[in-house]
């Protein structure tokens, strides 16, 4: 007798992690529509698995994701916190590690209210 529970395909990840071959900077990609309190605990927990000491910069692939929610957001802000600070604190443009590409309307709208564009790098690829 075969177990239906072993039998059945495993789900796909919402979401990738790929280190650059220098180590130096993590591209991630969502593959889910949603980026919201559903995928918000999971990607911190694998961020944390595949954190590397030294990284430079982060890419977040927003292709195909059409919304984001307040959980979305706290994700993409504890990516950025990963990195040090600028002298004193301040919010200095230049220092934008993390980096999203292709970030749909709807999403853009939501990062650009919370003034997060002065955060994030937003790139159209």
């Amino acid at each position: 007798m075969s177990d239906s529970r072993t039998s059945q395909p495993r789900e796909p990840s919402p979401f990738g992690f790929e280190l650059s071959p220098d180590g130096k900077t993590l591209d991630i990609k969502l593959s889910s529509r949603k980026f919201d309190v559903s995928l918000a605990k999971e990607f911190r927990s694998v961020l944390d698995t595949v954190w590397k000491q030294g990284l430079t910069g982060v890419t977040v692939d927003f292709t195909g994701v059409e919304f984001i929610d307040s959980a979305g957001v706290g994700a993409l802000i504890s990516v950025h916190k990963r990195f040090p600070a600028p002298a004193k604190g301040a919010i200095d443009p230049s220092h934008q590690p993390v980096s999203i590409i292709n970030a749909a309307p709807a999403v853009l709208t939501i990062i650009e209210l919370l003034q997060l564009h002065r955060v994030f790098r937003l790139v159209r690829r």
